[in-house]
């Protein structure tokens, strides 16, 4: 149990969830190029305040998974939420799939909308997106809430339990469209989970680019064996809201969070606790968001 569970957490750090079918008929797509014209985002806004609230969607899905948050927040905040480039119908002209690239993307995105006072939300692989842009002291930051991540800082993997993963790695990299999604199946859920959300992960997974899901999958395992000591440099208060699926190891981030940290746990959901229990997430979001004034 403990051996798949650490193949969960260290894996999971790149997801998200719900009907695509329904988000889709109520958020109404913008686009935005970047970056010299070399990257095209996809992107989601409602909403309007002092506040911009821009949530990051983890590996393999796209700003569609937000549905519950960006129609909840936006009664009171300047609400994003984006495709990644290369997922959903964000595009980049490069071949260079790292998690700096990507908070480069973010960056730019933020300076060409005019983004204020700018709380970034970011699930899962999108921790560390989120991390490489609050590293930078980027003054319009004000906040940033991780979800379900950071769980396992200064956890210490046994032999028999880094050949599990490593053996997973070449799986992934030969038939990508059929081992991202039994992966899922057997690692993201909860017994709670609806077989909406499964069939709509799974699929994700499956259509997405190989090369790029593949790509990114290794440079966020790679940037990860760095969390704790990038933590360290962190110079906001780090907020967490994670599930209790796998124990947040609250001991890592006291080590290494010079600045504070906070973690909210939210119970009996896999890893999608914004779609699996969207009403009790927003609240929870809702009391952090509130506690950053």
């Amino acid at each position: 149990m403990y051996k798949t569970a650490i193949l969960l957490i260290v894996i999971a750090s790149l997801t998200g969830s719900e009907s695509k079918a329904q988000t889709l008929n109520i958020m109404t797509p913008k686009h935005l190029t970047i970056r010299d014209k070399q990257v095209e985002i996809n992107y989601f806004q409602q909403g309007q305040g002092d506040t911009t609230l821009l949530f990051l969607h983890g590996w393999c899905i796209d700003g569609t998974y937000w549905k519950n948050q960006v129609e909840y927040f936006s009664k009171n905040y300047n609400v994003y939420a984006i495709d990644l480039p290369g997922f959903g119908k964000s595009k980049a002209v490069r071949t260079n799939w790292t998690i700096e690239e990507y908070a480069n993307d973010i960056t730019a995105f933020i300076a060409t909308m005019n983004l204020k006072n700018v709380v970034i939300i970011g699930h899962s692989m999108a921790g560390e997106i989120m991390l490489q842009i609050a590293l930078t002291n980027n003054q319009e930051i004000v906040g940033v809430v991780g979800i379900d991540n950071f769980k396992i800082i200064d956890v210490v993997f046994t032999p028999e339990q880094m050949k599990q993963m490593t053996d997973f790695f070449p799986m992934l990299e030969k038939d990508f469209k059929n081992s991202a999604p039994v992966y899922a199946d057997m690692m993201l859920f909860h017994p709670t989970t609806t077989k909406e959300v499964k069939d709509r992960v799974k699929t994700d997974f499956a259509n997405c680019d190989s090369v790029i899901g593949y790509e990114i999958f290794m440079n966020q395992m790679q940037y990860a064996y760095t969390d704790a000591q990038r933590l360290e440099k962190l110079s906001y208060k780090l907020y967490l809201i994670n599930s209790d699926g796998f124990p947040t190891n609250e001991t890592g981030l006291k080590n290494h969070c010079k600045n504070s940290f906070q973690v909210e746990t939210i119970s009996a959901t896999g890893h999608y606790p914004m779609i699996e229990k969207p009403t009790e997430f927003n609240l929870i979001l809702e009391k952090v968001l509130t506690s950053m004034k």
